[in-house]
């Protein structure tokens, strides 16, 4: 059992050495190798066949000589031209609202007041945890802040 990677590392260094290929069966080595080229020579003498005749017998061939089948991509050319940027989104989502010494009939009426100067179409839902971006300026221009971020 020890002779086995000792085997195979005759089999790649003589593939390498001799004709920049690497032929890998399992189970067998060095001597098998040769006594299946052998023998697949005496059939066909050109060099694909013999390949095709080791393939046959088992053997996983690699050529290290050949081409890539396919070149690698190339690399893209860098662009100095920017995404466009995405949009806002249309409401900010607030966990919870805080400001220092206010108390929530505070925030009722400073939400009262901003909605008064926007107008109607900016009144948050009920819990004031979906507001609009000039909700949330107007709100933040008073001195509330928000606190983490609602459902």
């Amino acid at each position: 059992m020890r002779q086995a990677p000792a085997y195979c590392a005759l089999v790649i260094l003589t593939a390498i050495a001799g004709c920049g290929q690497i032929a890998i069966k399992r189970g067998s080595g060095a001597d098998a190798l040769a006594a299946d080229r052998a023998s697949c020579r005496e059939q066909n003498a050109d060099p694909d066949a013999v390949r095709a005749c080791l393939v046959a017998h088992g053997w996983h061939i690699t050529d290290l000589n050949a081409a890539p089948a396919t070149p690698p991509p190339a690399p893209a050319a860098k662009s100095n031209v920017r995404p466009p940027p995405l949009p806002e989104p249309k409401e900010i989502h607030v966990g919870s609202w805080w400001h220092f010494g206010g108390g929530p009939a505070d925030l009722h009426a400073a939400v009262d007041a901003c909605v008064a100067r926007l107008g109607p179409g900016e009144m948050p839902d009920a819990g004031y945890h979906n507001v609009s971006r000039a909700l949330y300026a107007c709100l933040s221009a008073a001195g509330w802040r928000r606190l983490g971020s609602g459902p």
